[in-house]
């Protein structure tokens, strides 16, 4: 199976994988004549805007429930856990402002009702890994990648559909809500996988890096990045709009729960019950349009599956793929950096807006709450949008924003730790903060998201795009849930939420390392070196 890309005239590709070669009409070539080759299939073609629009539908399609689930449901949870639990040692109600403490059961024990959602955290993060290391061993091939796509938004949406039954703050609902949850955590892995896969398979269509690299390339400051400003700008724009519609899907959704909570006549109290509503809204948000993508996303054709059994052919590609690190070191030491700062930056996002609502008073900020959240979104769209205008622009290389960016992460986590000490009167004790923090903060972590997507694809082997866009997630099946675990037993031992930033800064400021360390000009070279199981064996094909 010849994998090399072409961009010569005459040349096209039928699927993806296979390069399709297409005399032009002037030929008289012999062996065209006897060997003719099929019409493309315009609407499998990922280079038409037709399938940028469907492949954006379905990316706005999880928006509505990523939102809410990850912004409304550690709210559910943290309501509830205040409600049910209690003061250490006695029998009195927790209090819902201030410096709360507050423990709640958790299987035979208690931890302090914060912990609880930390430690949820811990174990769907654990078992996202295992998820993901098999969609990402067999997206490759055949028509799987479409497919478990499509599937796995169904499901995400459908699991977000019974928060609305359970309006009662029970245990037993509060065990249904980590339940419910949990498994939508599970879910997101699978279609997070596939979804980014989609970008280096775009920027490859519109025709890829020269496979030859030219001796200017070590001479020129930036090297390919200059030489190939075009591809990485499609990579720019397909990533930033791929998050922006995620992001709008997220702002419907919680522009929903702003609405609902301040009309309702409880939301004044109370936004429990208008969060609840809203995570059933954008669920059925999620799969009335994810259903609607099946029809329009295309199908990329990937090689045969070498073998039916796709839990042991996962498990083979991923340790094939962990082989590979001595010949695509760069996008390994680039991932692990990722890992690094995506653990650190989603739990002290997490840690963020539990603190917002211990402030601002649980309950009664829950208004404000819906506006701190639904903004965030908003402001993180923007931050992308803007790079993505100024990186054509600029003279800036890639690294150089990242670099930026992460400044940014460091020191607002560093701010947060400050309020460890009662005696310092900032680290995110005054709502004042969180809104400058959001003003700050969510731009730079979308823009981030969006320049590591890009520097990663860029560094792909062709045709494994699944296999190493899944790495990320794989990777956290070993590190991902061990910072979750450990803010969680800092918490439950502090009973303060600035503690557990510590751990995040020194994540923070390992995975910085490896952004420093990492090669992007070389890890393009290198993945134009072939895959070692290019070549298939005739009864395979």
């Amino acid at each position: 199976m010849d994998r090399i890309p072409s961009t010569r005239e005459g040349d096209s590709k039928l699927e993806y994988g296979t390069v399709v070669r297409q005399a032009p009409a002037s030929s008289n070539s012999t062996e065209d004549l006897e060997n003719p080759q099929p019409e493309v299939d315009i609407k499998n073609s990922l280079k038409t805007k037709r399938a940028l629009w469907a492949w954006l539908l379905v990316c706005f399609s999880t928006g509505p429930t990523n939102g809410v689930a990850g912004r409304y449901i550690p709210a559910v949870l943290q309501s509830v856990a205040n409600a049910v639990g209690h003061v250490p040692g006695t029998n009195e109600p927790c209090a819902t402002r201030g410096k709360i403490v507050c423990v709640v059961r958790f299987g035979s024990r208690e931890v302090d009702y914060n912990s609880y959602i930390l430690y949820l955290q811990a174990i769907s993060r654990s078992i996202e890994g295992v998820l993901t290391l098999l969609i990402a061993g067999v997206a490759d091939y055949g028509h799987y990648r479409k497919n478990l796509m499509i599937v796995s938004i169904i499901l995400f949406g459908t699991f977000a559909l019974p928060f609305a039954s359970f309006t009662e703050k029970t245990y037993e609902n509060l065990v249904t809500y980590s339940s419910l949850w949990i498994t939508l955590a599970v879910v997101s892995a699978a279609y997070g996988t596939i979804e980014s896969s989609y970008i280096p398979l775009f920027m490859r269509e519109s025709g890829w890096f020269d496979r030859t690299p030219t001796t200017s390339d070590s001479a020129t400051p930036g090297g390919f990045e200059v030489r190939h400003k075009s591809q990485m700008n499609i990579g720019t724009k397909t990533s930033v709009l791929s998050l922006v519609a995620g992001n709008l899907g997220s702002i419907l959704s919680l522009l929903i729960g702003v609405i609902i909570a301040n009309t309702s006549q409880s939301g004044l109290k109370d936004g429990y019950r208008s969060f609840l509503i809203a995570i059933t809204v954008g669920g059925s948000i999620t799969v009335t349009l994810g259903a609607i993508g099946w029809f329009f996303v295309p199908s990329v054709q990937g090689p045969k599956a070498p073998s039916k059994n796709l839990a042991f052919l996962a498990l083979k590609n991923q340790l094939a793929l962990f082989k590979s690190f001595r010949k695509y070191p760069e996008p390994f030491k680039l991932c692990i950096g990722w890992v690094l700062w995506n653990t650190a930056n989603s739990n002290f996002q997490s840690v963020l807006g539990l603190a917002f609502r211990e402030v601002s008073g649980l309950g009664t900020g829950d208004r404000l709450y819906t506006v701190y959240s639904f903004l965030g979104v908003v402001l993180a769209s923007l931050g992308s949008l803007s790079w993505m205008f100024l990186y054509p622009v600029l003279p800036w290389k890639m690294k150089s924003y990242a670099y930026f960016f992460f400044a940014i992460h460091v020191v607002w986590c560093f701010w947060g730790t400050l309020g460890i000490s009662d005696n310092v009167p900032i680290g995110f004790k005054h709502t004042a903060e969180f809104w400058v923090e959001l003003a700050l903060l969510n731009p730079a972590t979308s823009a981030l998201r969006a320049c590591n997507r890009v520097m990663y694809a860029a560094m792909i082997p062709r045709g494994k795009e699944a296999h190493f866009t899944g790495l990320e997630l794989t990777l956290d099946l070993a590190t991902g849930w061990i910072n979750p675990l450990v803010q969680s037993v800092i918490q439950d031992a502090t009973h303060n939420l600035r503690y557990p930033m510590l751990p995040n800064l020194f994540l923070f400021l390992v995975s910085s390392g490896f952004y420093l360390w990492f090669d992007m000009d070389k890890g393009i070279q290198d993945s134009m070196k072939p895959w070692e199981d290019d070549v298939v064996p005739e009864e395979q094909n």
